[in-house]
């Protein structure tokens, strides 16, 4: 399948899938850069577990009993769609929950910038790119290859500890939990927001990994849009905030303007000529 570029050149996604191939495959035999994206995913896990069932049952007594969080979770009910109908443990459990969803928003922050500045700088210390960058190849196509692996699989390590979220919820939780998790807010939060999240970062990632040879400097720079995801998940355990549907709706729109503003200043940064002047 082709499109026409303004510039008059083909996009072909035949040659964007074929790059993508091949950098799964080395992806694959670098699990240098695959275990830390794995790890991320246990890492986001564990203190929602930790919270939610690991400290009651060392403690002896339910979240209800102790009392802890359960003003702030009857407080949320008019935010938070899901949480209607329940009461007791199960609301606070639910509530919970939802608090500590945001945590997995930094899977695909993490795991995709970690794997986008590998296909990027890692091809340039093993001097692959350069011969890839005097075919005839576009920017454009060029980007989205290096993209589209790390986007796939970042998102499908998202997925995966949602799923191991929910799996922990139906084995443990009380009954009727995980039906309240499975609602608009997280469809929103992981089907919207998340690949819309996961897109920037791989995309700041490519920029700035075009620019250094440095992973670890690439990384920290993308390592900023932590920030906005850690603010709003401590917001939220102080009682400040509750990301509701609406909320997440309007960091999607905002994510929708921040990724066609990166997509064009990538292919203003990505010059072919320069970073092969650069890097021989």
């Amino acid at each position: 399948m082709t499109l026409r570029l303004r510039s008059g050149q083909a996009f072909s996604w035949t040659r964007v899938a074929a790059l993508a191939r091949k950098d799964a495959r080395e992806l694959m035999r670098n699990p240098g850069a695959v275990i830390p994206a794995i790890l991320m995913v246990f890492g986001s896990l564990f203190p929602m577990f930790l919270v939610v069932f690991l400290v009651p049952m060392i403690m002896g007594q339910t979240l209800e009993q102790s009392g802890e969080f359960a003003e702030e979770a009857a407080n949320a009910v008019g935010r938070i769609p899901e949480l209607a109908g329940l009461s007791g443990n199960a609301l606070i459990q639910t509530f919970l929950f939802h608090q500590f969803s945001l945590l997995l928003l930094l899977v695909p922050i993490v795991s995709g910038t970690a794997l986008a500045t590998h296909a990027v700088i890692g091809e340039k210390q093993s001097k692959a790119l350069e011969p890839l960058l005097a075919t005839p190849i576009s920017t454009i196509e060029l980007l989205a290859a290096k993209t589209l692996t790390p986007f796939l699989f970042a998102l499908g390590l998202t997925w995966a500890a949602v799923s191991v979220a929910l799996v922990g919820a139906i084995t443990v939780g009380e009954p009727g939990v995980w039906r309240s998790i499975v609602g608009p807010r997280l469809f929103l939060l992981f089907g919207l927001l998340g690949p819309l999240v996961e897109l920037a970062s791989l995309q700041v990632s490519v920029i700035v990994s075009s620019r250094t040879s440095d992973p670890r400097s690439a990384q920290q720079l993308t390592a900023l849009l932590i920030l906005p995801v850690t603010i709003a998940f401590v917001a939220q355990l102080m009682g400040l905030m509750i990301v509701g549907p609406r909320a997440i709706l309007l960091g999607a729109a905002g994510c929708v303007i921040l990724n066609a503003i990166l997509a064009w200043l990538g292919v203003q940064v990505f010059q072919r000529e320069s970073i092969l002047t650069r890097w021989t």
